[in-house]
């Protein structure tokens, strides 16, 4: 059976938000995208194209938008793809936007996004994501996939509302039709946790280090540290009652060195294009966070710590347009 088609808005058009844009379009629906000129513009004249892991790709007839007054219609679903710094006010922006029974959903890194969104528009009709493919804007309007780990996973953060799990169903399955292997799940705060337990390790320090996730784990000191970090973000999980996917942070590891690790061996940590464009990084949002959460519940987390002090430290070196060679 076709799925509906639908109005979709997809908040923040970069790398993800252009190949969810591609490819939904490319099946039928109603995309709106809202982001910056230099991209838009490219789309406008061309569309996007998307190549790399998925195939080549190509879609037109977009609605542009590259600022809130230039929206003008409700929408069925709001995917969510700016940077989780931006979150807060870009939901100021786009709240009155979603309709009454549409649904909003975060695709983004990061603990709190999915919190924010239900502080906006209530839990029943907020969903969360784990997304695990690389992907960078190789070019204005063009767009490549570089790596996959797993599929999309989506969920509400209240399963229990009447018709939650029957809505991400339904939107799982529009986002497979469309081409993003994608699956329900009824566990999203497990699977965004299970999420930071894979770039708490290798986003940062590939980015400070220069280097491909691959080098990472087969430096024996470098190894050493992804491992402790894993571990505090495990034991600050474990503390805040999540319920998690795997019984100790060692069978996590089997799975992170053996699996997703091989998976996406080649890949370069999306903080590294960051860092040479100048811009701020979503470092506060990921090992940040676990140093946070860490603080509140009186565990300490010095390896987060550090790396996210180093970052920080890093970003205003970038901004001043001053590298360590």
């Amino acid at each position: 059976m076709e799925p509906t088609l639908e109005k979709i808005l997809i908040a923040g058009t970069g790398a993800v938000g252009s190949v969810f844009g591609c490819l939904l379009r490319k099946a039928g629906h109603e995309i709106t995208l809202l982001g910056r000129e230099w991209h838009l513009k490219a789309i406008r004249a061309k569309g996007i194209r998307l190549d790399g892991i998925w195939g080549d790709h190509a879609a037109e007839g977009f609605k542009l938008a590259t600022q809130l007054s230039d929206l003008s219609r409700s929408y069925d679903f709001i995917l969510i793809a700016v940077k989780a710094y931006d979150t807060e006010r870009m939901l100021q922006g786009i709240a009155p936007y979603l309709k009454p029974d549409g649904l909003a959903i975060s695709l983004q890194n990061g603990l709190g996004n999915l919190e924010l969104l239900a502080s906006t528009w209530g839990p029943r009709r907020s969903l969360g994501s784990s997304i695990l493919f690389g992907a960078k804007i190789s070019e204005p309007g063009r767009v490549t996939l570089t790596v996959q780990a797993a599929p999309v996973i989506i969920g509400p953060l209240d399963p229990t509302s009447t018709g939650s799990m029957e809505r991400s169903r339904s939107l799982a399955s529009l986002l497979t039709h469309a081409g993003i292997p994608c699956e329900p799940t009824d566990e999203i705060l497990s699977h965004i946790w299970a999420k930071i337990f894979y770039n708490a390790p290798l986003n940062a320090l590939g980015a400070l280090l220069r280097i491909h996730y691959g080098a990472l784990g087969e430096e024996p000191e470098l190894k050493m540290i992804m491992d402790q970090i894993i571990d505090e973000a495990f034991r600050v999980a474990v503390n805040k009652k999540i319920r998690l996917l795997w019984k100790t942070v060692d069978e996590y590891r089997d799975l992170f060195y053996e699996k997703l690790l091989p998976a996406t061996y080649d890949h370069q940590s999306s903080m590294l294009q960051d860092l040479e464009k100048g811009r701020l990084t979503e470092i506060t949002a990921l090992n940040g966070q676990i140093w946070k959460c860490g603080n509140e519940l009186g565990l300490p987390t010095p390896f987060n710590e550090v790396l996210t002090r180093l970052m920080w430290g890093r970003e205003k070196r970038s901004e001043l347009g001053v590298w360590l060679r």
